[in-house]
């Protein structure tokens, strides 16, 4: 009776294990990317690298967009810093157009330079 109970315990931990192991490496799990007091928000699994994630990418234009919108507010510096640094990660004709944008530009154009990318 012992060994039948230690074998059905045994079975059933390596099951329970399993289906824990399947969630964990299949389910996309939500993710938070703060710049400030913007937040965007992306969905990846849990050993992906986000650098390669369309959805990382736009949670970055989402923050950029954010960023922009508190900078035409008050025009703070520690805005700009920001923008400038996510400004210089994406690529636009705009971009191309304007090798050196002044801040006020950039989020006057936002759209047009800091786009999603969108996949199925």
């Amino acid at each position: 009776m012992k060994k039948t109970f230690k074998i059905l315990l045994a079975t059933m931990s390596i099951l329970i294990l399993g289906v824990f192991m399947l969630y964990i490496f299949t389910n996309d799990f939500e993710r938070k990317l703060n710049i400030l007091d913007c937040e965007g928000i992306y969905y990846s699994k849990i050993f992906e690298n986000n650098e390669e994630n369309l959805l990382y990418s736009n949670a970055k234009v989402d923050i950029a967009k954010c960023l922009c919108e508190k900078y035409q507010q008050n025009k703070s510096e520690k805005y700009k810093t920001e923008i400038l640094k996510l400004y210089k990660e994406f690529d636009s004709e705009y971009k191309e157009q304007h090798p050196k944008p002044c801040i006020d530009s950039i989020c006057k154009y936002k759209d047009e330079i800091f786009w999603k990318i969108y996949y199925e």
